[in-house]
């Protein structure tokens, strides 16, 4: 092996010798390379103006939403259980810009549980508070929807920033509520936006009857509920208020009268489009984290420099 003298690494130059022959030949991408990874490492989180999102969910948790007719894979389970199952998948692709917050109905009124509040931040507690909501929080047992809609497009305007509303409800009004009864909003429409999503089957099914400790007893029967004497004038049938099924036409009717979006709630993916329906966004200035764009930039550099040289044919031996 022949030794290399050490005046020759002297004379080329060492560190600086190698840097200069990098430099040459397409070399020149090292330095915007090395500036983009410092970048892509130091770089602060920068303000954007993005669509954001603040939403108030309001679950129905009168008794008709313990009406079992959603599954969950195999198993059978509620109106109530599938709607926080179906906001619970919503929240597994957050937007971090995102605010959400859950409230009750019951009676005539929206009981707030938990004010909006940052998704991404406040994952976990979001999912227990949600996991926590069943009908034993309801403190009345009537269900007059169009009441809770009209008294929640009065008092959401008190939460700052004000939130768009998520009702999920299955239209069972108790005590039943005629058609000369139902009346429009009477404020501005538009100023409070949202979506009513009808939550339920179409086939009535038995409403679980349960006490005040929210222990199953049996199931509503005729004469035990109130029933509408109108119904065969105005459907040609009977009433059968002990049996509940989505009111879907009823919904319908209330969401219009407030400005609001509706939309059924058909399978988990369904509340999505309404949750990110860019009619309720509005915009923001959020610090948002940049670095992926000059570790790209590096990355496609280094991609470049490295790039076989497919000019090159091979020397015949």
């Amino acid at each position: 092996m022949t030794a290399i003298p050490k005046d020759e690494g002297r004379r080329s130059g060492g560190g600086f010798a190698y840097v200069r022959n990098a430099l040459g030949g397409g070399g020149w991408l090292l330095l915007p390379t090395i500036a983009l990874l410092a970048a892509a490492v130091w770089m602060p989180k920068l303000p954007v103006t993005r669509d954001a999102y603040d939403h108030m969910v309001i679950f129905d948790v009168s008794q008709s939403m313990n009406v079992e007719d959603y599954r969950i894979g195999d198993r059978v389970v509620s109106r109530l259980a599938f709607a926080k199952h179906a906001v619970a998948e919503a929240l597994k692709n957050p937007k971090c810009d995102t605010r959400i917050g859950w409230a009750v109905f019951a009676g005539r009124k929206i009981v707030t549980l938990l004010a909006p509040v940052e998704v991404c931040r406040n994952y976990s507690a979001l999912l227990e508070a949600l996991d926590n909501i069943d009908s034993r929080m309801a403190f009345e047992r009537s269900s007059e929807i169009q009441e809770g809609l009209l008294w929640t497009m009065t008092n959401v305007r008190d939460l700052k920033p004000l939130p768009t509303v998520i009702f999920m409800t299955d239209g069972h009004e108790a005590p039943p509520l005629p058609p000369e009864r139902i009346r429009s909003y009477d404020g501005a429409l538009g100023e409070v936006r949202g979506w009513v999503i009808g939550v339920g089957g179409t086939e009535p099914q038995p409403i679980p009857k349960s006490d005040q400790d929210g222990r199953r007893i049996g199931f509503w029967r005729a004469t035990e509920v109130l029933q509408w004497g109108g119904a065969a004038n105005i459907t040609g049938g009977t009433s059968h208020e002990h049996l509940s099924e989505l009111r879907e036409a009823h919904l319908q009717q209330l969401a219009k009268n407030v400005g609001f979006g509706y939309a059924r709630l058909a399978d988990a993916k369904s509340l999505d489009s309404a949750l990110h329906d860019r009619a309720l966004a509005h915009p923001a200035i959020v610090e948002t984290d940049l670095r992926w764009i000059p570790g790209l930039l590096a990355l496609l550099l280094l991609g470049w420099w490295f790039r076989p040289d497919w000019r090159k044919t091979p020397v015949a031996g």
